[in-house]
């Protein structure tokens, strides 16, 4: 009978027990968290740094996150950018299909970028005009650009305003 009272307690307070668990494991287990970052297990015994970031949208609340992590440069290319929405007439006649079978305008994110000279999947920056943002290679362009990237924007006003601009890109990891 008094473990039956016991496990009803318990039950009740599920999410402190949650909560619980989780410090302990941090505190036993820290190269195992997902919050740590790899740099800082050197200079820290006791539980690795968190971030505390505030979300303001409609509900505020505060969320965890992970220490941001410096990415590997993999290579730099100096290439000439244009951009592209999906229309018919910058496109095929799927013009929400990508070359590799991506839905852009499922998606609907623009972190897609078309570029020839790169495989689909490598992950580009372009520092001077975006900062830390990545692009995914989705896509490709026509075959005579084959030294050009391409990025896709949801608006073709905004694609247009883009124009051709020359600037370095950045492979990362």
């Amino acid at each position: 009978m008094k473990t039956i009272k016991s496990l009803r307690k318990i039950s009740n307070h599920k999410l402190e027990l949650l909560v619980l668990f989780a410090l302990v494991f941090e505190f036993i287990f820290p190269r195992y968290s997902l919050a740590v970052d790899p740099i800082e297990l050197d200079q820290s015994i006791m539980l690795p740094e968190l971030v505390i970031k505030s979300v303001i949208e409609e509900n505020s609340e505060v969320s965890l996150i992970a220490p941001s992590r410096e990415v590997e440069i993999l290579n730099t290319y100096h290439v000439p950018i244009t951009a592209y929405s999906s229309t018919v007439d910058q496109t095929d006649s799927t013009p929400c299909i990508t070359a590799n079978g991506f839905d852009l305008c499922a998606h609907n994110q623009e972190d897609v970028i078309a570029a020839n000279f790169l495989p689909f999947g490598t992950k580009v920056r372009i520092p001077e005009y975006y900062g830390d943002r990545i692009f995914t290679v989705q896509d490709r362009m026509n075959a005579r650009y084959y030294y050009r990237a391409d990025i896709w924007m949801k608006v073709r006003a905004d694609a247009i305003k883009w124009g051709l601009i020359y600037t370095t890109i950045e492979v990362v990891d």
